[in-house]
């Protein structure tokens, strides 16, 4: 992210905003260097499937290289095209593949807008793009997705306009707190902003924890808009770094020559393998959507009984694979994630990341058991650390 100064001087809500791979390192190292057990909630996505993914390698390339082994120079790889074109209802022609979605958020910032153009980016929300458009050379500032419920207000957007604004940037599902965003209300934000010439980029590596991947916005369309994903999220393989861009018309030309000049020999491997798991994507489907309907019960359960009990406000049902609850009495939770690792084996991601202190991100997306005592600590740990607070402000 860039300094704290330079974030400030762009309207973010007045906090100093973190950044988040800084803050990634800092945590393992900090649990490489303690003793104990630790239970990270901190992930943003279910587990790498490593028996799924394992059995699709034996399977597929066990004789010889697949068919799905091929050049992918200067080209989609063809299954991987044809497979996403099915998932998302969208032409072969609207799909563009990258080398994941962060390289997909590089080249829409660098190939639809220019140096001096102005980004506006949602808060809280993910540094990354604030880091892509410092990077690129552009003005940024953000808009409020309000807590509780985060969602996408487009009349709220439109009034944070510039006369140089050339981008508008959100999540869908929104990281941190995983909420969906009204498809009416995206609708009414794409064709009003397309009526000012300005592009809307929706980052959607989340979105298919909830919801069906065909009911995304209409990229052919609505042809300001860009929509990106990746098998990060989508499976749990980081591995793979195998992501893609939706977009079409002048969008989608752009977005190509920016690949060619920057990215035109992605690794025909990884993208092989990815294919071979998007033939068996009803698998993976299943495999997350198992794990998560039974994590999503534990950790609405555990998190509601934390809500009664005082330790945090939720203040939404859970979406998604994440969520976002307020710390009551905590202001500072870039400490209480630091002592929560220490003294109570768990881990979890400090709002100060996304840009609001007081809060935590929790990944809930884990088997149970594992969830349910990461849970277990995460509460014990608030109770005895604002006890611990409470304690330093009466002997202050």
């Amino acid at each position: 992210m860039p300094g704290a100064d330079e974030v400030k001087n762009n309207n973010t809500a007045g906090v100093n905003w973190i950044d988040y791979a800084r803050w990634v390192g800092e945590a393992l190292r900090q649990m490489r260097e303690s003793t104990g057990s630790k239970i990270s909630l901190f992930g943003s996505s279910v587990p790498e499937p490593s028996a799924l993914l394992q059995d699709t390698l034996r399977t597929s390339f066990a004789a010889d290289m697949p068919e799905s082994y091929q050049s992918v120079f200067m080209r989609n790889h063809p299954v991987v095209e044809r497979l996403l074109s099915e998932r998302y209802a969208l032409p072969a022609e609207a799909i563009l593949c990258t080398t994941g979605a962060t390289m997909g958020v590089s080249y829409t910032l660098s190939a639809l807008c220019s140096i001096g153009e102005h980004v506006l980016i949602e808060h809280p929300g993910f540094d990354i793009f604030a880091k892509g458009a410092a990077t690129n050379k552009l003005q940024y500032s953000f808009f409020e997705r309000a807590a509780p419920d985060y969602q996408i207000v487009a009349s709220d957007i439109l009034q944070k306009l510039r006369p140089e604004t050339r981008m508008v940037v959100i999540t869908d599902l929104h990281n941190p707190s995983g909420a969906l965003a009204d498809p009416a209300e995206l609708d009414v934000l794409a064709t009003r902003l397309a009526d000012r010439g300005i592009y809307l980029m929706i980052d959607e590596v989340y979105r298919d924890y909830s919801a069906d991947p065909k009911t995304g916005v209409d990229v052919t369309r609505h042809e300001n808009v860009v929509r990106i994903g990746s098998m990060t999220k989508v499976f749990g393989l980081n591995t793979l770094r195998c992501g893609w861009i939706l977009a079409s018309g002048k969008a989608m030309r752009a977005l190509q020559a920016e690949f060619r000049d920057t990215d035109f020999n992605v690794s025909r491997l990884a993208h092989s393998i990815a294919a071979e798991v998007l033939l068996s994507a009803e698998q993976y489907d299943s495999w997350r959507d198992d794990m998560m309907a039974s994590a999503s019960v534990t950790a609405q359960r555990m998190l509601g009984e934390m809500e009664q009990s005082g330790l945090i406000r939720l203040g939404m049902d859970l979406q998604g694979c994440v969520c976002f609850p307020k710390v009551n009495g905590v202001d500072d939770t870039r400490a209480l994630s630091t002592w929560l690792i220490d003294n109570h084996d768990v881990v979890v991601a400090p709002g100060e990341c996304f840009g609001v202190a007081g809060h935590i991100r929790i990944g809930f997306g884990l088997p149970e058991d594992e969830l349910s005592e990461g849970l277990h600590r995460l509460a014990c740990g608030i109770a005895e650390y604002r006890e611990k607070v409470a304690l330093s402000h009466r002997m202050a």
